[in-house]
Order: C-alpha cells, then structure tokens, then sequence
C-alpha cells in the first residue's frame, strides 16, 4: 500500500477529526479558530484518508494541532510518517519552535518518536494535557 502525505483544506479534515478526537461532539467541534489560515495536511494509504493534522501560527512558534489516525490504521507507522512531515513543514517555513499539547493518552507515541513533555499536567475539559515543544535549528 502507498501512503501519501499531501495539503488538504480544513473541511477535509473535519470528519477524522471527530471521528478520533469527539466522537460524542457534533462535527463542528472540531473545528478551531484559524483553521482559515492553518496548513492542514492529509495522510492518504492508497486513496483513503487515514491521518490529518494541521498547523497554527502561534507563539512561539508553528503549533500542531487535531493530530488524528483512523484507530483502524493506528500502529502502523502513519502518525510517525506525519509527525516527520510536520516538523519538516514547521522548519520549511521558517518556525523557531514546533510545539503542541498532547492528550496524556498519546504521551507513549510521542516519547517513541523523540519528544518529551514539559511542565505540569493540565486538563482540557476532563482530559488530561501535556505540552511538548522542540527547538529548531
């Protein structure tokens, strides 16, 4: 199978949104403010969408955010594909840090691909947080 990482608009990446991150919430809380003027991109095995993520100018840098795999397609090297991806997008446009608040639940992956938290825990909602940021040369 071929994966395929590619630009995508911000609608096209409402539905796994919500699908992986709220899927109690109607579709349109997965929707953030600056979506308009984020990069969102999509992670494609074959033609199916199965990944997306977007990133966000914002202090101190490009900040990632709504991470999301099909859990059908989870462990299988996608997330790590896309998490190199955008960090490289994140130092193509000239971003000084790459940072975002991973759910505590996703800590494991994040640590397997070099990163670890920072500071105390904090909660969105009742989910548990957890900032993780990275210097770029």
């Amino acid at each position: 199978m071929s994966f395929q990482i590619k630009s995508v608009g911000a609608e096209d990446t409402l539905p796994l949104r919500q699908q992986v991150l709220w899927p109690d919430h109607p579709i349109a809380q997965s929707q953030v403010d600056g979506d308009e003027d984020a990069l969102h991109f999509g992670g494609y095995l074959d033609k199916k969408l199965v990944c997306v993520a977007s990133l966000f100018w914002e202090e101190p840098g490009i900040r990632l955010r709504k991470f999301a795999t099909d859990p059908a397609f989870q462990g299988q090297g996608i997330g790590t594909k896309m998490l190199s991806h955008l960090l490289k997008e994140a130092q193509a446009n000239g971003a000084e840090t790459f940072w975002f608040d991973a759910r505590e639940s996703a800590l494991p992956f994040y640590e397997r691909n070099g990163y670890s938290p920072e500071g105390e825990r904090f909660f969105k909602g009742d989910i548990p947080y957890r900032r993780i940021a990275r210097a770029l040369g």
